[in-house]
């Protein structure tokens, strides 16, 4: 339940964000549709790569916590690096990129962390929860983005702050309140 609130939160962050940024490239950045699209599909790829290694580098110490933390960590910085960087579309790309590294690493240690706080006989039901809290997020960070973008019309640098909020929420629950078990295999 603790870990689906993490997930919970984080989606948020990265779904404001996800709904966001191609507007913001192509209306603010002037990047064409097509640069956008390229740019998205190389991010969205390299995350899927880095998955394995995530998943490598946390089995092999037994350490999925603080594996996983590295990954929500590396995400809720690239929030404040885009408040940083200004409307430079190369920094902004590098931070995207980043970001997305941090979601493929800490898929697999945040699944084996589920696993060592459920009973074998639950697992289903607490990955289905898990699911469920981030389909939530999910859902929410678009709505959160836009109330923001409503409130103050071409202010993306608040859906960034908003955005950023949300995910230290997450990643503070993450580490104060979920616990690594390595006693169980």
């Amino acid at each position: 339940m603790v870990l689906g609130l993490t997930g919970f939160f984080t989606d948020i962050a990265s779904e404001a964000l996800t709904a966001v940024v191609p507007l913001y490239f192509v209306l603010e950045l002037r990047m064409t549709p097509l640069q956008f699209g390229l740019l998205d599909g190389l991010y969205q790829g390299a995350s899927a790569l880095v998955r394995v290694a995530g998943g490598l580098v946390a089995d092999a110490g037994r350490r999925y916590k603080p594996v996983a933390f590295v990954g929500y960590a590396l995400s809720a910085l690239c929030k404040l690096g885009l408040l940083l960087v200004g409307s430079a579309w190369a920094p902004i790309a590098a931070l995207l990129m980043i970001d997305r590294l941090g979601k493929g690493i800490r898929t697999a240690p945040r699944d084996a962390l589920i696993t060592q706080s459920s009973e074998p006989s639950r697992l289903g039901a607490a990955f289905g929860l898990h699911r469920t809290m981030d389909t939530a997020g999910a859902a929410l960070g678009p709505v959160v983005a836009f109330a923001v973008l409503a409130a103050a019309p071409g202010a993306y640098d608040a859906v960034f702050v908003a955005s950023l909020a949300v995910a230290l929420v997450g990643l503070a629950i993450l580490g104060l309140f979920v616990e690594d078990r390595r006693d169980r295999p």
